[in-house]
C-alpha cells in the first residue's frame, strides 16, 4: 500500500541555501533512500513551478510568465492529450478567454460557435438564444486536443517552459515549506527548487496528497456519465434532455463533430463489460424519441467514455503551495463548471501570487486571500451541483412553472442566461470581498 514517508538528505549544490531539507515521496512499502546525484538537482530556482498544464496550470503559466516571472510547468502527459471532460465553456470562461484575446484562437481551431440553447425538462421545452446586456451571449464546447493545446501554446510564447512526459514523485520541503519537486521525466530523475508549487494536476492531485491538504468536504459520487462523438448531427446548438433520472446533452465541438453525453444514477450502471457499457449507452439514447430524431441519420464515431467524478473540495494552500482547477475543488460535470472555474482560479491566482512574490503583500497572506476568493466564488455552485448530481425527479410544480416561463418571452431569456452563466458574477479580487 503507497504511503508517505520522510527522509533526510543534504544538497551540495542546493540553490537556496546549504542547510539540509526533507523530501517527502511516494514509496511502497517500507523506505527508500535517494542520493543527490540521483536526483540531478538543477542549480537555480524558478519562481513558481506548475504541476499540470491543462486549464488552470498552462492559463497560470501564461499570466505569470507575462508579468516577467521565471514559470516551470510539468506535466505527465505530452500537450494536446485528450482527457476526460465536459467540453462546455459556460459565459464567464468564455469571457476570461476574450480577456486574455484567446477567442479568435479558439475558433481557428475549428471550435463552432454555440448560440442557442433548448433545454427539455419531461416534455416542458425552454429554448432561446441567451444574451448578456446587449450582446449575444456566445459559448462553445471544444476538444480538450485543441483546448489545451492552445493554452499551452499561449504559456509558451510568453516565456513559460514546459516539461513533458514529467512524473513528480515527491515535494522538496526546507524550513517547513515547499520548495520545490522531485521527478523524473525523459532525462532521468531531478529536483526542482521554486518559490512556490503549484498543483494544478486535476482531481487525483499528486501535489495534494503528497502536501496532504485536507479535504474539507466529500460528497462522493452522486451521478455517472458516458459520452461519445458523433458525424452528421444537423444540432448547432446545445440540448439538454432530461427523462426520469437521466439527462442527455449534445454540444457541437470541433471536425464537425457533437459530442453526445448521458448522465445516470450510479445504481443504474450497466453490468461489467465494454459491451454492455456501450449497450447501455446506445438504449439510453434510443429510448428518448426527441434524441433519437435530432441523433437521426448520424453516426457514433467512438466508444463512449465513462466518468465517476466526486464531489470534494480540499483547503487551497499551504507553506510554499497551491492549489488550482479541479486539483483543490471538483464537482460532478452535471453543471458543466470546470473549466471556466480554471480558468477563474488561473486569474484570481496569479494576482495573488504577483502581489505575494513582489513582496507587495506576504505570500501567505496572499495565498489565503486566493484560497477564500475560490470558496466565495465555488460554494454556492458546489451546493448546486450535488443538488442537480442527484438527479431527483422534477415536481410538479417545478414543471408547471417551465410551462408558465415557455410562454413569457422574457421568462425564457432569463432562464437560458441563467444556464450558460451571463448572471454570474464577476470574479472578486484576490482578497475576496470580505477583506
Amino acid at each position: 500500500m503507497t504511503r508517505l514517508t520522510c527522509y533526510f538528505m543534504r544538497h551540495c549544490a542546493a540553490p537556496f541555501d546549504q542547510r539540509a531539507s526533507y523530501v517527502y515521496t511516494e514509496v511502497g512499502m517500507g523506505v527508500c533512500s535517494v542520493s543527490v546525484s540521483q536526483l540531478g538537482t538543477e542549480n537555480h530556482p524558478y519562481d513558481v513551478l506548475i504541476v499540470g498544464a491543462r486549464c488552470a496550470g498552462a492559463p497560470l503559466g501564461m499570466l505569470l510568465s507575462q508579468r516577467g516571472y521565471a514559470v516551470e510547468m510539468v506535466d505527465q502527459m505530452p500537450a494536446g492529450t485528450d482527457t476526460i471532460s465536459t467540453h462546455w465553456i459556460r459565459w464567464p470562461g468564455v469571457q476570461q478567454l476574450r480577456a486574455w484575446g484567446l477567442v479568435p484562437a479558439l475558433e481557428k481551431t475549428g471550435c463552432p460557435p454555440i448560440a442557442s440553447a433548448s433545454l427539455d425538462f419531461e416534455g416542458r421545452v425552454v429554448a432561446g438564444r441567451p444574451r448578456a446586456g446587449r450582446t449575444e451571449a456566445v459559448t462553445y464546447a471544444p476538444r480538450r486536443t485543441e483546448l489545451d493545446a492552445l493554452l499551452v501554446s499561449e504559456a509558451r510564447a510568453k516565456g513559460a517552459r514546459l516539461r513533458e512526459r514529467f512524473a513528480v514523485t515527491g515535494l522538496i520541503v526546507l524550513d517547513g515549506r515547499v520548495a520545490g519537486v522531485l521527478g523524473t521525466g525523459p532525462d532521468g530523475p531531478v529536483g526542482l527548487h521554486a518559490r512556490v508549487v503549484v498543483g494544478a494536476d486535476g482531481r487525483n492531485s499528486t501535489v495534494a496528497r503528497l502536501v496532504r491538504s485536507p479535504v474539507l468536504e466529500d460528497r462522493g459520487v452522486l451521478a455517472r456519465s458516458l459520452y461519445g462523438y458523433w458525424t452528421g448531427v444537423a444540432e448547432r446548438g446545445v440540448r439538454v434532455v432530461f427523462r426520469g433520472r437521466r439527462g442527455i446533452s449534445l454540444w457541437p465541438t470541433n471536425g464537425d463533430l457533437t459530442v453526445v453525453s448521458l448522465v445516470f444514477p450510479p445504481e443504474e450502471a450497466p453490468g461489467p463489460g465494454r459491451s454492455a457499457l456501450d449497450e447501455f449507452y446506445m438504449s439510453s439514447l434510443r429510448e428518448v424519441a426527441e434524441v433519437g430524431q435530432a441523433l437521426a441519420g448520424a453516426d457514433l464515431v467512438s466508444r463512449p467514455r465513462s466518468a465517476a467524478v466526486r464531489n470534494a473540495r480540499r483547503r487551497a494552500h499551504g507553506p510554499g503551495w497551491v492549489l488550482a482547477g479541479d486539483a483543490g475543488h471538483h464537482k460532478d460535470p452535471v453543471s458543466a463548471q470546470g473549466i471556466s472555474d480554471a480558468f477563474a482560479d488561473a486569474a484570481v491566482l496569479a494576482d495573488a501570487l504577483d502581489a505575494g512574490l513582489s513582496g507587495s503583500a506576504g505570500l501567505d497572506e496572499a495565498l489565503a486571500g486566493y484560497a477564500a476568493t475560490r470558496d466565495a466564488q465555488r460554494l454556492a455552485a458546489f451546493s448546486y451541483t450535488c443538488e442537480q448530481a442527484e438527479l431527483r425527479p422534477f415536481t410538479a410544480e417545478f414543471l408547471e412553472d417551465l410551462a408558465r416561463t415557455a410562454a413569457d418571452e422574457r421568462a425564457v431569456e432569463a432562464f437560458v442566461n441563467a444556464f450558460v452563466g451571463c448572471d454570474a458574477p464577476s470574479d472578486a479580487g484576490w482578497l475576496g470581498e470580505s477583506h
